[in-house]
């Protein structure tokens, strides 16, 4: 059980029943479209899961719905996308650099001695394991904080919503361990799919099907993120509730 909810039916509302399916497989070819057509298609896909997000937050369970209002998928995806662009950009700053030293390290070689060109390497080398030492924990932390206000602006159906940081961060506050234990399920079953199609690629007949499957853990993957995030979110919002309460009947 995850707040409430049977992990099994978490896994498996994509695909439970016939028009459960039907939708899902719109959903495959949307995220096999974001393959070919940079951004616009993983947009479509943020706002499918705001709007699967929204069910658990108003307190249904989560079910797979027709893809029919395109305009309104892509309105509540760019609100997401930016709610994730405003939280993650401390993280944008400290990758900037390194993606212009990365891309400029190259040039530079070009024009180097043998002798400055192994010094530049080893400088280059400590650079990059440096920086990923520390930027690592940091991507750890924000990926477990970034659901807060991004549920918290599909609950308020309002963008700005992402700058009311004290609103946001006391449902943060009050949950943590279940935003914790919500990107901790993610991850696990991001890693089991992601090594399952690794295995998938080392069998040159099935890896055939990696053009179907890969846009199916895509679209797999960003609705349990979803889901998940939304139910650590209603919990949270209710665990505040009662410490309200409790505080008020205390006073």
């Amino acid at each position: 059980m995850f707040f409430g909810f049977n992990l099994n039916e978490i896994f498996m509302f994509p695909v439970k029943d016939d028009e459960s399916r039907k939708h899902f497989y719109v959903g495959i070819a949307v995220s096999l479209l974001a393959f070919i057509v940079p951004i616009v298609p993983y947009i479509i896909l943020f706002g499918y899961g705001a709007q699967i997000a929204k069910q658990i937050i108003n307190g249904e369970s989560p079910r797979m719905i027709a893809w029919t209002d395109w305009g309104k998928l892509f309105k509540d995806g760019l609100k997401v996308f930016g709610a994730r662009l405003v939280i993650g950009l401390p993280i944008l700053v400290f990758v900037l650099p390194i993606m212009i030293i990365s891309f400029a390290f190259p040039f530079v070689m070009e024009n180097a001695s043998a002798r400055e060109a192994e010094s530049m390497a080893l400088v280059f080398t400590v650079i990059m394991l440096g920086f990923t030492c520390f930027i690592f924990p940091i991507s750890l932390v924000m990926a477990v904080i970034i659901p807060a206000p991004e549920m918290y602006v599909i609950d308020k159906d309002d963008f700005k919503a992402v700058f009311q940081f004290r609103e946001w961060w006391k449902i943060f506050r009050a949950n943590l361990g279940g935003f914790i234990a919500a990107f901790g399920i993610y991850y696990i079953v991001s890693f089991v799919m992601a090594f399952a199609m690794q295995i998938l690629i080392a069998t040159l007949i099935l890896a055939c099907l990696l053009i179907v499957l890969l846009p199916a853990m895509t679209i797999y993957i960003t609705l349990i993120m979803y889901v998940l995030g939304a139910m650590a979110y209603k919990d949270g919002k209710a665990k505040l509730a009662q410490t309200s309460e409790s505080s008020n009947a205390s006073a």
